[in-house]
């Protein structure tokens, strides 16, 4: 039976103790089930969607809980800790900030919000020259949005229109709900009404046959936003897809805005994913792993574009906050210093060599295994449906974390792997290992059935 994230019932584990791993309690831990239950009093149970263990500490890429269990982190939280967790580096430039002190600017200048911005611009294309910070990634792709609207209208009345695609994940406030998901409503409201407008999955049809499918009038938009890599899956876009999107969007005078804010900051080999399909967008949003730790998030773009809101109209309270750009500057030089985007890379194709046999051996099941860098997927479908394989992907997640391999569950039947860039490359191969050898177990059981 699968232990759901809501099940607090202990189940006994086999006790563990490697290098990096150790189990020595029933997982969730019995005696964590007060604190557990607290929360769970107290928030709601949206936040109830992890596995029930107590993190304690987390460093580089380890998780401990306070009972002396150990994870090797495959999540790096959720697609954050791209340079590791706790990294001393940033340790170190976030004492210094505190021990200034300053610890809030809003928008007066402030020296490091200066040093962070230039470190960060000379990693984005060279016309894209100016950046706003702002707390969260859904703030971030909100801002875009606007920012296209705002271009929009200044070409015609009409063109105030967003397109994105199925499937990808930009937030949860309203503009960026509705350019996200599948569904056809938004919190109750048409997407249409919001001036959203979804092309189908890439993977399934050409661009040509997506504009054809949706019928979008190029007139009426000022935008398009998508993930660079859709966070859902870890399955790129077509090139031929994308390079068609961006001479499109070219043509109709229509902003090209990517969304980095999973699969950015060196994750997927290159510093950000869209440099796969050599294009240059004209928004780039990143965030999560812009600092590994602590909450920034930004807009990369051109000066014309960037300079539409006049001053008070586009800032955020908390953005560029010194502390959190401290985080973020010491980030990115950790990032650049320690080879992290090329290492990323390199673990990707020993990734790919690792999982090859178990892929082959079970091809009915395991149908598609993807990604680039350390932002890879392996995606389940069942064969007696044909759908995905929402409850085994599970199981096997849930008894990785029982083997400690720490993993979350994605609800949508494929295993994600996204550990830090920083990984030890032994550790890397012990947790892969153990997915591997449950997914073995847990296959060959459905096999034999």
């Amino acid at each position: 039976m699968v232990m759901l994230p809501t099940d607090l019932t202990p189940k006994s584990t086999q006790k563990i103790q490697t290098r990096f791993r150790k189990i020595c309690s029933d997982i969730p831990v019995p005696e964590s089930l007060d604190l557990i239950k607290e929360l769970r009093k107290v928030e709601p149970q949206s936040m109830s969607g992890m596995v029930p263990i107590i993190w304690h500490q987390a460093q580089g890429f380890l998780v401990r809980d306070p009972y002396g269990n150990q994870w090797i982190d495959l999540s790096s939280g959720i697609v954050m800790a791209n340079t590791g967790h706790a990294h001393p580096v940033i340790i170190q430039s976030i004492q210094e900030q505190l021990d200034s002190p300053l610890l809030f600017t809003y928008a007066y200048p402030s020296k490091i919000r200066c040093q962070f911005l230039g470190r960060l611009l000379k990693f984005a294309p060279s016309k894209l020259n100016k950046a706003l910070l702002f707390s969260s990634g859904t703030e971030a792709n909100e801002c875009a949005i606007s920012l296209m609207r705002r271009n929009g209208l200044q070409i015609a009345p009409q063109k105030s229109g967003i397109v994105s695609l199925e499937g990808n994940y930009h937030g949860r406030t309203l503009a960026a709900k509705a350019s996200g998901g599948n569904s056809t409503l938004v919190d109750g409201i048409s997407r249409q009404e919001l001036h959203h407008f979804q092309l189908p999955n890439p993977n399934s049809l050409t661009f040509d046959a997506s504009l054809d499918a949706a019928g979008i009038d190029p007139d009426c938009i000022a935008g398009v936003i998508l993930e660079s890599i859709p966070g859902m899956t870890t399955i790129p876009h077509p090139i031929k897809y994308m390079k068609a999107l961006r001479t499109w969007t070219n043509k109709h005078q229509i902003l090209l805005a990517v969304d980095e804010i999973q699969c950015g900051i060196g994750r997927t080999g290159k510093m950000f994913a869209f440099q796969h399909y050599d294009i240059t967008p004209d928004l780039i949003t990143c965030g999560k792993g812009l600092s590994s730790s602590l909450p920034i998030s930004a807009v990369i773009g051109a000066e014309e574009v960037m300079d539409l809101a006049p001053p008070g109209e586009m800032s955020s309270t908390f953005g560029g906050n010194p502390i959190c750009a401290a985080a973020a500057e010491a980030n990115l030089r950790i990032l650049e210093q320690d080879g992290l985007i090329k290492r990323a890379s390199s673990l990707e194709h020993s990734l790919r060599q690792w999982i090859s046999p178990l892929i082959k051996k079970h091809h009915r099941v395991i149908f598609q295994a993807d990604g680039r860098g350390l932002f890879f997927s392996l995606h389940l479908r069942n064969p007696q449906t044909g759908q995905p394989w929402v409850e085994l992907a599970d199981k096997i997640a849930l008894e990785c974390v029982r083997q400690g391999v720490l993993l979350f569950l994605t609800g949508r039947g494929f295993i994600k792997i996204v550990p830090p860039l920083m990984i030890n490359q032994e550790a890397f191969k012990e947790a892969v290992d153990v997915i591997i050898n449950v997914m073995d177990e847990e296959l060959a059981k459905c096999t034999n059935r």
